[in-house]
This record gives structure tokens, sequence and C-alpha cells, in this order.
């Protein structure tokens, strides 16, 4: 593992001045090995002690600015980092020199190039961890270690000046075409991520950068092999050493160490027992049997490689891969194990051939099991979040499929529909559930969309087997396969009885309002009907007593006596229809709505008020369309309205001189879709900074008002499918609204 120093700021200390796009957090100094870094996605890893006090701080790519402008926080943050990236420069200097001692150790004597070559892999692996700007720093600080390494192998200084060129070459190729073609940070725990690497980094990079060291050999006429020779050998040797040393320094230092605190037990255990095991069969296999045994003996590494792999992802794969190619490569080295058996050069071709073709499908393998694994975790807390969320808002979630005969609902789904957890769905168990009432249309309705393959929504009513109503609303669609037929059902419902019963409540609430502030209005116009009813009770009483003043002389005159009577049918009647009409008003509405005639309405309220106005000394005059179309309403709310309309216009004219006291009320039919109906009175009209304030509930201009009136008639203009506006007109305020004029083809319905 390559080690980089690192540090933190202090809290007093500020941060540096950098690029917010390009930071990592890393934690304190107080550390063996290190934590994290990040520049354009790239990192550097380390583990390190939290100390107490301190905080995690920024960290910013290299800069090389001058200091002079800089203030002195700033000037010391770059310096700090200065040191960091020496350090990794150091760090990678280090690592370089140590590979290349390892490398001539894994050489096979006479072989002039050993079978695995670490430098190289560990500078691709550096330059794929840091950031790109960074790199020609890097490559600096490898030449002293590789010209270090060489030297004291007696190799001329132009051959050890072009090797570094080469190995540099390689280095940069790889890094590059894999950082242009993976998002980063750079990762091996995905398909195409270890696909693109192979090729590119592992394979590509080897192939043009052998021909360029092939050729700085033939151009120095360093030692006796040919061109092909020495582009083959060193082809395979730095393919190997990609395969097995780089995706182990990136897997293991990309995420830092701090990850091992979070491993439990049992992994420790399984982990530790996976490399007892392949550390054995290895031994055995590379060192204990006879050059001569069976070559299948080989593959018994095999299922511990893919246990690696499969429980461990591409860190268990990668540590596995090295286990493997060190043992192989040292046994055969100290002339142990099958590939000592034949020259060098044989040996050595034939161990890097088996390592890469075991090298690249168990990286493969860890690459697609570490992205299904991670796909199955987000899809896991996905589904977890639409359950959790289903749940809050009772829905339930089902699909049938029909080609393979296999069905699924949600838990919730089977909860509201009442369904057991073994019961298969069907289309004849969902229509047993739907109400008697409901079930015809709804089976239509899902006809209609299997045949069109269309999607389909509709509210229906659930019959329980308990006995227990709720109120649902679907919507699905059929799926059709490549064939054109019907595959799959899927749909979501949700429960909607709360809704439908708080409506219910609603409903009858402003119901009950309503009928509260009619009984108020008849309360305010008690002395009117009084008075009302005062005349034909009293035009009753004198030709009662007319008609034994009549009887009382003996021998009345009937013709006079039957015009006594009629007059008291009348008189009767007259005062009956006004009691009928209030009783009629004041009573609980069942809500039922039929056609009506607006023009009637406005005459029985103007009856109504027929007394109000005289004492008001109000003139009315109307302005009715004939043949006007009648509306779907409900006619006792619509008296309501037109009553609460002319009571406001009436106070609103309190302080107009009595010869200017006028109401006008009009009807008129608008392009026969909608009526209009207008009141306007010559008061003192309506505030003129917002005339919608009016609307508000408990907003009233009048001194002891409650600020309910028109709030209840908007709501009741609504209700109906219609809208109430009020504007200032040249003297006073006119109020007016509009119905949807009745169709022939509706039916009442209930509001």
């Amino acid at each position: 593992m390559i080690l980089f120093p690192v540090t933190t700021f202090n809290s007093s200390q500020p941060l540096p001045d950098c690029n917010m796009n390009k930071l990592a957090f890393v934690p304190s100094l107080d550390s063996h090995l290190l934590v994290g870094y990040k520049d354009e996605g790239a990192y550097f890893f380390a583990h390190e002690k939290q100390r107490v006090g301190e905080m995690k701080t920024l960290a910013t790519p290299v800069g090389l600015a001058g200091l002079g402008s800089r203030s002195r926080a700033e000037r010391s943050d770059a310096q700090f980092f200065d040191r960091r990236v020496a350090g990794i420069a150091l760090s990678v200097a280090l690592a370089y020199y140590l590979g290349a001692k390892i490398g001539f150790a894994l050489t096979l004597r006479p072989h002039p190039i050993s079978v695995l070559w670490p430098p190289n892999s560990i500078l691709l692996a550096a330059l794929l961890l840091t950031p790109v700007r960074v790199w020609w720093l890097i490559l600096l600080a490898a030449f002293p270690a590789h010209l270090a390494a060489q030297l004291q192998s007696n190799v001329p200084p132009t051959m050890i000046l072009c090797w570094f060129i080469s190995n540099s070459c390689e280095a940069l190729i790889g890094a590059g075409c894999v950082r242009y073609l993976i998002d980063r940070p750079v990762r091996f725990n995905r398909l195409g991520n270890v696909g693109i690497f192979c090729v590119f980094a592992a394979f590509l990079a080897p192939l043009l950068s052998s021909f360029l060291d092939s050729a700085f050999v033939a151009i120095n006429r360093f030692g006796q092999d040919s061109y092909w020779q020495v582009w083959r050998i060193r082809f395979t040797s730095n393919i190997l050493a990609s395969l097995t040393l780089v995706p182990f320094i990136v897997t293991w230092s990309g995420d830092g160490i701090a990850w091992l605190g979070k491993i439990r037990r049992a992994r420790i255990l399984e982990a530790s027992l996976l490399f007892i095991g392949l550390l054995s069969i290895n031994t055995i296999v590379f060192y204990k049997l006879a050059p001569t045994a069976d070559s299948a003996l080989l593959y018994l590494p095999l299922p511990f490689l893919i246990w690696a792999a499969v429980r461990f992802g591409s860190r268990g794969a990668s540590a596995a891969i090295c286990a493997l190619t060190l043992l192989a490569i040292w046994s055969a080295g100290h002339g142990y194990g099958p590939f000592s058996t034949r020259s060098a050069e044989e040996n050595a071709l034939s161990i890097q051939m088996f390592l890469i073709v075991m090298s690249v499908p168990l990286l493969l393998l860890a690459g697609l099991i570490e992205e299904r694994s991670k796909g199955e975790t987000t899809l896991r807390e996905r589904e977890e979040r639409i359950s959790l969320a289903a749940e809050s808002a009772n829905l339930a979630f089902w699909s049938i499929n029909f080609e393979r005969k296999e069905s699924w609902m949600s838990d919730k789904g089977r909860a509201i529909f009442n369904f057991g957890p073994d019961e298969h769905l069907s289309r004849e168990l969902f229509l047993s559930r739907v109400h008697p009432e409901d079930r015809n249309a709804v089976g239509e309705a899902i006809q209609r969309a299997r045949a069109s393959s269309q999607t389909f929504e509709f509210e229906y009513r659930l019959l329980r087997p308990d006995g227990e109503t709720r109120w649902l609303i679907s919507r699905g669609r059929y799926v059709s396969n490549d064939r054109g037929g019907v595959r799959e059902l899927i749909g979501v419902a949700i429960d909607i009885t709360a809704q439908v019963e708080a409506d219910l409540q609603l409903r009858l609430q402003r119901e009950e309002m309503a009928r509260m502030s009619r009984v108020s209005s008849m309360g305010e116009l008690t002395a009117s009907l009084a008075h009302e009813l005062n005349q034909p009770l009293t035009a009753i009483a004198s030709n009662a007593a007319a008609g034994r003043r009549l009887l009382a002389q003996g021998t009345p005159d009937l013709e006079m006596f039957e015009e006594l009577l009629a007059d008291v049918s009348a008189d009767a009647r007259r005062a009956g229809d006004i009691i009928h009409g209030i009783h009629h008003f004041v009573r609980k509405s069942e809500g039922r709505r039929c056609p009506v005639n607006l023009n009637e309405i406005v005459q029985e309220v103007l009856r109504l008020l027929h007394s109000d106005l005289l004492g008001r000394a109000t003139a009315v005059e109307t302005q009715l369309a004939p043949n006007l179309p009648s509306v779907d309403a409900n006619p006792v709310h619509l008296q309501q309205v037109l009553l609460n309309l002319v009571m406001n216009s009436l106070e609103a004219m309190q302080s107009t001189p009595i010869g200017k006291r006028r109401i006008v009320i009009s009807t008129k039919c608008e392009d026969t879709l909608s009526v209009l109906v207008s009141v306007r009175d010559y008061g003192s009209g309506l505030p003129k900074e917002d005339l919608d304030k009016v609307f508000m509930h408990f907003y009233s201009t009048k001194p002891n008002g409650m600020g309910m009136g028109l709030t209840i008639v908007r709501s009741i203009v609504e209700a109906h499918g219609g809208k109430l506006n009020a504007e200032n007109s040249d003297e006073g305020a006119r109020f007016f609204f509009r119905l949807p004029v009745k169709r022939k083809s509706e039916t009442p319905e209930v509001m």
C-alpha cells in the first residue's frame, strides 16, 4: 500500500482558499496511515486517529502560485499543502524503489526480465488515485527511485532513462484512458469499470509501451534478445503486473482503512478462514506437488478465489490474486511446483499466462457481484421507502403476470382487500370484492382498458367479506408482449375511505351552517313576516265576523255569503303560502337537486321580502330574461343566495336617501352555457383596496356582522359549479354569479 501523509487545520485556523468542487474531508494528523483527499473524483486515502479539539478539514489540489499576495493564513496553508504533496511524492518514490527490488527478486534466472514488474503498476495506481494536475510531480518523484534501482544493476544511464520513459508512457496511457472513461473516483466495483481497466490499462497500455521499450533496447544495443522477444517478454510481464497489483492498490487504499473498524466479527472470522485455506492450498499446489503432477491440480485454488470474489468483492479478489501470484512466481523461482520443469523463459511465460487467465475472469466476477449487490441494496432501500410511503398513503400495489401465471400484491393491499397471504389474484377475485352496485361499471372499464391497452382509472366501493365498505381509487394498465398479446396487469389502488367520510362530514356541516344562516335570516325578518301574515289573518277575521252578522239576520244573502267564504279561503291560502315558504326555507335540506328556473327563485325571494322592502322604502327593479333555461340546483340553497345578497344590498343603503334606494335584479343567459344572476344596489359600495376581502371568513362591514354570510353564499354557488363575483359600480356595488345550464342528458344527483 502507498502511504501518503496528511494533516488537519485547528478549529481556530481558517480554511484554505480553494475550489469547493475539488475538496474532501481529511481527519487529523495523529495517524500512522493516510485517509482521504479528493480532486476531480480522485482520492488519496489513509487512516488516522481523531484528535480531540481538532476538526476534519478540506484539502485542495497542489498549487504553485506565488505566496507574496496571500495573507499569512493563506501562506501557511499553501506551505502546509506543499509539504503534504512532498510527502506524497516521497511515498511514491519509496514504493517505486521497493517495487523494483521485488521485481528483481521475482526474476527467473537467467531470464532477463522479471515475471512480474511492480514499478509500472505502482506508478499507474498512483496516477489513478491522484489529481491530474500533480501527475508530473508523481513522475518526477519516481525518477530518482528508478535511477537508484537500475544503477545497482549496472544498467547504462541512457538505457535507464529510456526505460523510465517507456514505463511512464505505459502509466500515462493507462491512467489517461481509465480516468477519461470511468466516472471518478476510480473503483473496480462495477463490471464496466473492470472491463475498461482490463482493456485499456492492463492490455492496451502495455501493448503500446512495449513497442517503445523494445525500440529503446534495440537502439541502445542492450542485451542479446531480438526486438520481438523483448516486446513479448515485457508485454506479458506488464499485463500480469497491472492485473495483479493495480486493483489491489486501488481497492485497498481507495477508501482508506476506516471501514475496517465497521467489519463484523463474523466477517473477520470468515476472511481469516479464507486466507488460511487459500495459503494452504497454494502451498500444496506450488510447493508440495511434484513438477510432473497433473496440470488440473493447478485449479485447486479456484474455489477459494471464487469465495473471495463472491463474499468480499473486488478487495477480496485482488488480495487473493496477489497471494496466488506471489506464491506461484516465488515457488517457480526456487525450483518448486509445476512451473519449474522447462527453461526459465518458458516457465515465466507459463506462469504469466496461467495467472492472467485466472485474474481477468475473477476481477470481472468480483465487479459484477459488487455491482449487483449495490444494485440490490439500492433497490431494497427504494422498495422500503416506497413501502413506507404506500403504507402512509394507504396505497396497494399489485401485478398479475398472465404468461407465468404469477401474481403479487403488497401486504397493505392484501389487508385492504382482505385477501389471504397466499391467495392467488385474479380478475374474478378482484371483482368479487367490488360493491355489487359498482361491479358492472368497474368490469367494463377493465375490459375497455384491456382491449385498447390504455391506462384505466376508476373510483368504486369495496365490500369486504366482514361487511365493511371502503372507497378506493384504482389505476392500472395492461402490458403487452412482443407478439402484441397481454403479458401483465399492473396497478395501484388508494384507500380514500377516510377522505370520503371527511367530505361527507364537511358537506353535512356546510349544510347545517347554511340552514342556521337561513334561520338567522328569518329571525331578522320576523317583524316583516309578522306584518305579512297579519294582513291575511285580519282579512280572515273580518270576513268571519261579517259572515256571523249575515247569519244573525236570519235570511242571509247566499251570494254575499259565498263571496265572504271565497275571500276567507284566498286569505288562508295566502297565509299558508307564507308559512310554507318560511318552513321550506329553514328546514334541513336533503341536498336533492332538480331543474330550477332562476326567474321563479327571484320572484319567491321578493315575495318573502315584500314587507321588509316596503318598510325600508326600497324600490326593486327586475330585469328577468324570458325563456330562461333551467339550471340543475337545490332551490332552497339558491333562495338563500339571493336572500343574502338582497339583504346585504338593503343594509348597504341605510345611509342612502330614501328616494335613491333601489335594487336591480337581473337574469340573463350567456351563450346557452350558463345563466347570469346580478344584484345591484346604490349604497356605499365595497372596499376598493381588495374586493375579494368581503368573501373571507369573519370579515364584515356591519358593526354586528359575523362575516359568514357571503362566505356561505360563495360556497353554495361553487358547490353548484358556478362562481360568485363582486364589483363596484358608479353608485353602489354589484354582486353576480353564474351557474351552468342543465343539459337534457343530466339527471338529478346528490350534492
